[in-house]
C-alpha cells in the first residue's frame, strides 16, 4: 500500500509505504480516512485504525472489538465510522475529538454498536458524509440516517436529524448500483447509469445547474446516457466516471479540485478536458483533491489542494490541472531492477480527507480481491437471472422468492449487456434482453412449487410496493417482465388484475414511457402481450354476459390496456394483425357499453354500430315531429354544386349530431338517397377542381388546407359539416384528403409518412436528411431550422421552426428534431386555424360513433373503396323475376364483362351515384336485376348500394341491342328499363 498526504507521523509529500510495520505483507482490502482517523480493513476481516493523538501515533493498532465478525468494508465521517461485516451487518462507532494544548486534536473511537434496525436487511454497501450515513441492502433498498441540515438524507424533509435509518422511498424500485456521500450531499447511481443527487448544493456539487439544496433525490439530467459507472464525492465537489473512461467534475473549485485549470465553481457536470485521450479506469476524491487512475499506462493523476502533500508531487501548492504522480521512486524491492527504476503495478486508488492511497500488485492476494473498476460491490446485487442459474436448493429457492419480492431486484435483472445496451435505457428503450427474460422463466416453470411461491411474492409484496411516480425509468422494467411471468403461470387471474391496476395507476408521463417500450418490444413478445390481454378481456366479457362478474372494473382495466396496446401497435414498425385484438360482440347493447374500446370491434361490427346509431337517430326524428334535429334539405344547381351547397348550409342551423340530409337538383323532381349520393360525388369532384378553397398538391393531387385565407371565414367549417354528413348518412364522397386529415380528426399525430403521402417530393427529401449517416450533414444539405412559406402576394418567406431557427444549422445530431419540427409545422401549426374550423363542423354533423374507427377506416368510409373485383359483382347479384340462366341475364353479364374499366366504373356510378365502393369493397355491394313486368318488386330485396337507377332487362334478349342501350344509359344517365322500347 502506497500512501501520501497527512499521515500519523506528519506530512508525506510523495508516495511511500508508510502504513506501518504491523501491516507489512498484509492484504489490505479497503482504506478510508477523515481528519485524524484512518481505517484499514484487511483481507482476513480484521480492522486496524490509525488515530492521531497526543503522541502522533504512527503505527496502526488492531481494533479489538471485532473478534467473531469478519469485516470487509468501512466508511468514515467526521463524527462516526461505519463497519460492514461479510454477513451484511452494520456497526457504527462514534468518533470523539478534543483540542489539545498544542492546538491539535486528539481522537478516540468508541465501541461499535450494531444498527439493529438494519440487522435483517443484508446490507451490501455503506457510505458516510461528515455527519450522515447511507446503507444499501442486497434487494436494492436505500437507507439514510444522521444529520439532515441540508436534506442530505433524501427523505423529503430537511432540518431534523434522524438517529434511526429511514428508507429513501422516492428511489423505491430503482436498481441502485452504488451509493456515496460528500460533506453534506449524497448520490445514488443506478445499474444503468442514472445519477441522482440530493443534499447540500451551495457550490453546485449536485450538478443540477443551480445552487439550491435538495431534500429528495434529483436526476442529474446532464449525465443521462453518459454510461456513468462510478461516483466519488469530496467535501464540496463531485467526480463521476463513465464506462468510456471520461471524467466529469462539478461543485467547488477553490483549490483546482475540478481539474479545469480554474478555481471557479461548476454548477453542472463538466468534462475534464486535460485528461483527453486517457481512458480513466478509477477515480477517488479526498476532501479537496481528486485522483484518477489510467490502467493502460499505470499512471495516477492528481489535482486540487496540495497543502498537506496529498497530491504526491513533493510540493504543498495547489494544482489546477491533472498531473501524474511519481510512484517509481520508492525504496522497496520494486524500486529498482537491474539498476533501472520501475513502476509498481497499481490496482486501486483511494482518497479521503487530506490523504491518498494506492494499492499495489505485490500485496498478497490483491489481484483476486479487488475489482479494477472499483465496482466490485455490484456483483452482490440480487438479480433474478443470476439466482435462476443456480441449483434449486433451499437457499436458492429462498433467494428467488426474495428477488421476486423486490422491484429493485427485478428491475436489475435480465439486462441487455451486449455492447452495454442497458446503459441506453431511456424513455424509448427498456434496456432489457427479452430473450433472457423468456429463458429465465422457462427454467422457473420446471418447478411448480417454486413458481407458486414466486407468484405469491409478486402479488403480495412486489406489486403493492410499485410507486405511481417512479424516480427512474429503470423501475418500469417490472411492467415488461411480469407479463412474461404471467404467461407461464396457471391460475394467474388475480395477479393479472393486480398488475393492471398498477399499470393504470402510473402517472401519465410514465405510462407514456411504458407505451414507447411496448412500441419497440420484439414482435414475438409484443404479440404475446396482446394475446394475453385479448384472452383476458374475452374471458371477463363472457363472465359479464353471464352475470357472474361482480367487479366490472376488472373488465374495463383489461380493455383499457388492450386499447392502449392497439394504439401502440399503429406506431410499431412490424404491426400485429388487427384481428388479434378483436372480440366478437353479439348484442348491440354491449356495443354501447364497450364503445370506449374500439379495438375489439372488427370492420363489420363498426359498420353495424354506425348503421344502428344512424337508424336510431332517424327513428327518433320521425317519431318527434317537433324535434330540432330535422333533416337538412339542400337545393343545388348542377352547374353550381359547391357554391349552392355552402350557401344552403349557411342558412341551416345544426342542433344535434348526425342529422339526415336530402338533396334536390334544381329543375329535377326526383330526390332520395340516390340523388343525395350523386350530389356528394359531384361535390367531391368540384371541390378537387375548384382550387379556391383547398390547395392541391402538385405531385399527389391530394387536397390540403392552404396557406392563404379563404374568401369566407366559414368555408372550412361548412366543408367539415358536409364531411360529417357523408359519414353519418352513409354516402361516399371522395374529398381527396390525405390520411393526415383523418388522423387529426381522431386525435392521432401525423408523421413523416403522412407528409410523404400528401407531398411525396417534400417528404422524401426529408427522409434523405434522416437517412444521411455521414457527419457533413450541414455541408451536404445546407439547411437551417426554417421552412419556406408563400404569402398572399405570392412571395416566399422563411418561417422559423424553432426560436432563432435561421441561425441554427441542421447537423447530424439535430436532424431528427428538424424533420419532426418541419412535419409538425406543415401538418399542424401552419393550418391550425383552418383545421380547427373544419373539425368543429365535422364534429357538429358526424355521429359520435366515428371515434370507433381508425383513421384509415374513416377515410375509406367517406372516400369509398377503389378495389374493383368485378367478378364479385356478378357473383353477388340478386334476381327478381329472373334466374341466373335466363338469356337476358347471360347477355347482360357478357356485355358488362367486355366493357372497358372506365365504362364499368361509370355503370357503377349509374347504379349508385358513385364510382367508388363502400367499405369492404365490391363484396359489400349487391345489385338486384328485376323483371318489373313479371311481378311487383319486393321493397325489402337487397338492391344496389343506393338504388338510384333501376335495372330491368325483359326485352333485351338481343345482345347487340342490350349493349347499345346499356352504353346509352351509362352516357346519358337515363333510366334503363323496358319502357324505353
Amino acid at each position: 500500500m502506497l500512501c501520501w498526504g497527512e499521515l500519523g507521523s506528519g506530512i508525506q509529500h510523495k508516495p511511500g509505504s508508510q502504513t506501518g510495520d504491523v501491516l507489512t505483507g498484509q492484504r489490505i482490502q479497503h482504506v478510508c480516512s477523515r481528519d485524524g482517523v484512518t481505517v484499514f480493513v484487511l483481507g482476513n476481516g480484521k480492522v486496524y485504525i490509525r488515530v492521531r493523538g497526543r503522541k502522533q501515533k504512527t503505527e496502526p493498532g488492531l481494533f479489538p472489538h471485532f473478534k467473531q465478525q469478519i469485516i470487509h468494508f468501512a466508511a468514515s465521517g467526521t463524527s462516526h465510522i461505519l463497519f460492514l461485516s461479510q454477513a451484511g451487518t452494520v456497526y457504527q462507532s462514534e468518533v470523539k475529538s478534543k483540542d489539545t494544548a498544542a492546538a491539535t486534536k486528539e481522537f478516540s473511537i468508541m465501541k461499535p454498536q450494531v444498527l439493529k434496525s438494519l440487522s435483517e436487511k443484508n446490507i451490501i454497501q455503506v457510505a458516510c458524509g461528515n455527519n450522515h450515513s447511507l446503507a444499501l441492502s442486497k434487494d436494492g433498498q436505500l437507507f439514510a440516517w444522521g444529520q439532515n441540515t441540508y436534506g442530505q438524507l433524501g427523505i423529503d424533509t430537511k432540518g431534523a436529524s434522524q438517529p434511526i435509518p429511514r428508507c429513501v422511498t422516492s428511489l423505491t424500485g430503482m436498481p441502485v448500483a452504488q451509493i456515496t456521500a460528500g460533506g453534506g450531499h449524497s448520490f445514488a447511481l443506478s445499474l444503468s447509469g442514472a445519477v441522482f443527487g440530493w443534499g447540500r448544493n451551495d457550490r453546485g456539487q449536485l450538478g443540477l445547474k443551480d445552487t439550491e439544496d435538495r431534500h429528495k433525490p434529483n436526476l442529474v439530467k446532464l449525465l443521462k446516457c453518459k454510461k456513468t459507472i462510478h461516483i466519488s464525492c469530496g467535501e464540496e465537489h463531485t467526480a463521476v466516471l463513465t464506462k468510456d473512461g471520461l471524467v466529469f467534475t462539478f461543485g467547488a473549485g477553490s483549490y483546482g479540485q475540478l481539474g479545469h485549470n480554474s478555481t471557479k465553481d461548476e454548477i453542472k457536470p463538466r468534462l475534464v478536458g486535460y485528461l483527453f485521450g486517457k481512458r480513466v479506469s478509477q477515480i477517488a476524491c479526498g476532501s479537496y483533491h481528486t485522483l484518477v487512475f489510467v490502467a493502460s499506462s499505470g499512471e495516477i493523476y492528481s489535482f486540487g489542494r496540495g497543502e498537506n502533500g496529498q497530491l504526491g508531487n513533493q510540493e504543498t501548492s495547489d494544482q489546477l490541472v491533472p498531473l501524474p504522480v511519481n510512484i517509481t521512486d520508492i525504496s522497496d524491492k520494486n524500486g529498482t531492477e537491474n539498476g533501472l527504476t520501475t513502476k509498481p503495478a497499481v490496482r486501486r486508488i483511494l482518497a479521503g480527507g487530506n490523504q491518498s492511497f494506492a494499492q499495489i500488485g505485490d500485496e498478497a492476494g490483491l489481484e483476486s480481491s479487488v475489482d479494477p473498476s472499483a465496482l466490485h460491490t455490484l456483483k452482490r446485487i440480487m438479480k433474478v437471472d443470476r439466482v435462476l442459474e443456480k441449483e434449486l436448493d433451499r437457499n436458492t429457492i429462498r433467494a428467488i422468492v426474495q428477488a421476486f419480492s423486490s422491484s429493485q431486484s427485478l428491475s436489475a435483472s435480465f439486462l441487455d449487456v451486449s455492447k452495454d445496451g442497458h446503459f441506453n435505457t431511456n424513455g424509448e428503450v427498456s434496456g432489457l434482453d427479452m430473450s433472457a427474460v423468456y429463458l429465465g422463466f422457462v427454467k422457473l416453470v420446471k418447478n411448480s412449487s417454486v413458481l407458486e411461491k414466486v407468484k405469491n411474492a409478486v402479488e403480495d409484496k412486489l406489486i403493492p410496493s410499485l410507486p405511481q411516480s417512479p424516480a427512474c425509468v429503470e423501475t418500469l422494467r417490472v411492467y415488461i417482465i411480469l407479463p412474461e411471468l404471467i404467461a407461464v403461470l396457471t391460475g394467474s387471474a388475480t395477479l393479472t388484475d393486480s398488475l393492471n391496476k398498477a399499470i393504470l395507476s402510473l402517472e401519465e408521463s410514465y405510462l407514456k414511457i411504458l407505451e414507447c417500450w411496448w412500441s419497440t418490444m420484439p414482435y414475438y413478445f409484443f404479440k404475446r402481450l396482446v394475446d394475453m390481454y385479448q384472452k383476458k378481456s374475452k374471458q371477463l366479457l363472457q363472465l359479464t354476459r353471464e352475470g357472474t362478474l361482480k367487479d366490472n372494473s376488472k373488465l374495463h382495466d383489461s380493455l383499457t390496456i388492450l386499447q392502449t396496446l392497439y394504439k401502440v401497435n399503429s406506431s410499431r414498425r412490424k404491426k400485429i394483425p388487427e384481428r388479434n385484438f378483436c372480440i366478437r360482440v353479439m348484442k348491440i347493447k354491449y356495443f354501447m357499453k364497450l364503445i370506449a374500446y374500439p379495438c375489439i370491434f372488427d370492420a363489420e361490427a363498426k359498420l353495424e354500430l354506425l348503421n344502428w346509431w344512424s337508424a336510431r337517430a332517424m327513428q327518433w326524428t320521425a317519431h318527434n315531429p317537433l324535434a330540432l334535429n330535422q333533416p337538412i334539405c339542400l337545393q343545388v344547381a348542377r352547374q353550381m354544386i359547391l357554391q349552392d351547397a355552402l350557401e344552403g348550409l349557411r342558412s341551416t342551423r345544426l342542433y344535434l349530431c348526425g342529422p339526415r340530409i336530402q338533396v334536390r337538383f334544381t329543375g329535377e323532381a326526383s330526390y332520395g338517397p340516390g340523388v343525395s349520393q350523386e350530389f356528394f360525388t359531384l361535390f367531391g369532384r368540384e371541390l378537387h377542381s375548384n382550387g379556391r378553397i383547398f390547395q392541391r398538391s402538385e405531385d399527389s393531387e391530394l387536397l390540403w388546407f392552404p396557406s392563404w385565407e379563404p374568401e369566407r371565414d366559414d368555408v372550412f367549417y361548412h366543408v367539415g359539416i358536409l364531411c360529417g354528413l357523408a359519414v353519418s348518412n352513409g354516402f361516399i364522397c371522395n374529398f381527396n384528403f390525405p390520411l393526415a386529415l383523418y388522423k387529426k380528426l381522431l386525435q392521432v399525430q401525423p408523421t413523416l409518412e403522412d407528409l410523404k403521402e400528401l407531398s411525396p417530393v417534400e417528404g422524401n427529401s426529408l427522409q434523405e436528411v434522416l437517412d444521411y449517416e455521414y457527419d457533413d450533414t450541414e455541408d451536404e444539405f445546407c439547411l437551417d431550422f426554417t421552412i419556406p412559406r408563400q404569402t398572399a402576394d405570392g412571395d416566399t418567406i422563411y418561417q422559423d421552426l424553432i426560436p432563432n431557427g435561421s441561425e441554427i444549422p441542421v447537423q447530424k445530431h439535430n436532424r431528427k428534431q428538424y424533420v419532426d419540427a418541419y412535419v409538425d409545422y406543415k401538418l399542424n401549426t401552419s393550418v391550425k386555424k383552418q383545421f380547427e374550423a373544419f373539425a368543429r363542423g365535422f364534429r357538429n354533423s358526424a355521429l359520435p360513433v366515428v371515434d370507433v374507427f381508425r383513421p384509415e377506416e374513416l377515410r375509406d368510409l367517406i372516400h369509398g373503396n377503389a378495389d374493383y373485383e368485378w367478378d364479385l359483382l356478378e357473383k353477388n347479384a340478386g334476381y327478381d323475376g329472373y334466374t341466373q340462366t335466363d338469356k337476358a341475364v347471360r347477355n347482360f353479364w357478357e356485355v358488362f364483362r367486355n366493357l372497358e374499366e372506365e365504362k364499368k366504373k361509370r355503370f357503377l356510378a349509374f347504379l349508385s351515384g358513385s364510382d367508388r365502393l363502400p367499405v369492404g369493397g365490391i363484396q359489400n355491394f349487391q345489385i338486384a336485376i328485376i323483371n318489373t313486368r313479371s311481378s311487383e318488386p319486393d321493397s325489402s330485396y337487397p338492391r344496389a348500394y343506393t338504388c338510384s337507377r333501376s335495372l330491368d332487362l325483359p326485352n333485351y334478349s338481343n345482345i347487340e341491342i342490350l349493349r347499345e342501350k346499356l352504353l346509352h344509359a351509362i352516357e346519358s344517365g337515363e333510366e334503363f328499363n323496358a319502357q324505353e322500347l
